[in-house]
């Protein structure tokens, strides 16, 4: 089951980025290797460099 995408974070080598599935609209298709996006920090957890992202573009929408 995919749950999202893992994704590196430019200038930040240390950081584990995870796009979530649920962020996503629906039916729309997962980023592919090498694709750039913008995303929005949903969560971090500072003590293990963990970041939640969410699309830029759905977080505009509202």
């Amino acid at each position: 089951m995919t749950f999202g995408v893992f994704v590196e974070i430019d200038g930040q080598p240390d950081a584990l980025g995870l796009l979530e599935i649920t962020a996503l609209p629906r039916g729309s298709e997962l980023p592919t290797v090498g694709v750039y996006f913008d995303a929005v920090v949903a969560d971090h957890a500072a003590h293990n460099w963990q970041v939640r992202l969410r699309p830029a573009e759905v977080e505009a929408g509202g």
